[in-house]
């Protein structure tokens, strides 16, 4: 079937895309209203969790990751707009045209959080309403397919805490039944159909800021059209910046003085160190980002991987019956629970220990030193 959106041109050199035809509007509305299933997925959400988690592998040559980085010959205003519609844009053909697989899901959701992460940079030159409205409706967008994906990474988490859990054991032959019974509603989650309409919404909305993602205010308009080589950089990034890396380092040290972590707060950690990773990603051609990104990639994948577990603890504790579990399946039931909890316990504390070296600075000398390094190399 056609795509509604397959009439968007390429992305010219700033990054713009002509808007849809009129027929291919009409399509999408077509669709919506009538029902239309979009195309039908490639490969199952649940593809046994081990396939879904090598995706996450993978990120690094795609879009989101960082390979589209700001040129040093353009604006900061110019920049932002050309990558954030370029990944807008990705966004929208991957999720119609190939419909909700694994792969265009987590594809699709890495690109949205770095746009969203660019809404946060750019906080001092978009107006509060405008920033708030975007940022919500691509939070709905990701949202709309966060159930099976989190059913599918929790069933390749589980293959790997099961395995450990044993400890050099047997593996039992057949397995637990609450083990059994928790595969098979994980796997049943995963690859539920997601009807075409329970996402078209989402994707429509997200289409209407095509070319309109980015809307800055007069102020930093002015500050950056006077010459493409003059400095922006206060108007445009400065204090979104520094807010960004304030909150992680706030987060991070009220982690370490608890005596135990909080989820909640690691979780939120997490989201501030990806958004910091997106943010320096843009500016991975200035000196010393590169480092920076390695180590915060180092504690995401740390924390994301303590979130994984989290998920899969919840997954277990609502399994129905556990009185009714054998002595046998009583004891590997726990193991598992134990397992996952020691785990867990270690990848907050590497987290930790990593994310020390990262907010080392306070925020006001980071961004100092960013905005001096960012100077040096647009002057070079």
């Amino acid at each position: 079937m056609p795509s509604a959106f397959a009439d968007y041109g390429a992305p010219d050199s700033q990054g713009f895309c002509e808007p849809p035809s009129a027929v291919a509007t009409e399509a999408l509305r077509s669709r919506a209203t009538i029902g239309v299933s979009l195309p039908q997925r490639k490969q199952p959400l649940h593809q046994a969790g081990a396939n879904f988690l090598r995706v996450q592998e993978l990120g690094a040559a795609n879009v989101h990751s960082g390979e589209m980085p700001l040129k040093r010959k353009e604006s900061l205003r110019k920049g932002l707009q050309r990558i954030s519609q370029t990944r807008l844009h990705s966004v929208l053909q991957i999720i119609v045209r190939e419909g909700p697989t694994a792969e265009s899901v987590h594809e699709a959701r890495k690109i949205v959080e770095s746009l969203r992460a660019i809404l946060r940079l750019a906080r001092g030159a978009l107006s509060t309403e405008a920033r708030k409205e975007r940022n919500q409706v691509l939070r709905d967008f990701a949202g709309s397919f966060s159930r099976q994906r989190d059913a599918a990474v929790t069933l390749g988490t589980f293959a790997k805490v099961y395995s450990a859990s044993l400890d050099g054991k047997r593996e039992q032959a057949p397995k637990p039944q609450w083990a059994t019974r928790l595969q098979k509603s994980l796997k049943a989650e995963a690859h539920a159909t997601l009807p075409a309409e329970y996402y078209q919404d989402a994707v429509e909305r997200l289409r209407r800021f095509n070319g309109q993602l980015l809307i800055f205010e007069d102020r930093a308009c002015q500050a950056s059209s006077r010459s493409q080589s003059e400095d922006d950089w206060d108007a445009m990034v400065a204090e979104g910046l520094r807010k960004t890396y304030r909150q992680g380092r706030r987060l991070l040290r009220e982690i370490s003085a608890a005596a135990e972590p909080s989820d909640e707060l690691c979780h939120e950690l997490r989201k501030r160190v990806k958004d910091l990773g997106y943010q320096l990603a843009l500016h991975k051609k200035i000196e010393g980002v590169r480092p920076k990104l390695a180590k915060l990639g180092e504690v995401g994948d740390a924390l994301g991987d303590a979130r994984d577990l989290i998920l899969l603890r919840g997954f277990i504790s609502r399994l129905p019956k556990k009185c009714h579990l054998s002595p046998a399946d009583r004891e590997s039931y726990h193991c598992v629970l134990t397992s996952v909890d020691a785990r867990r316990h270690q990848l907050y504390q590497h987290a930790l220990q990593v994310g020390r070296r990262v907010y080392r600075r306070g925020s006001e000398r980071f961004t100092r030193r960013m905005a001096k390094r960012w100077r040096q190399w647009k002057g070079s």
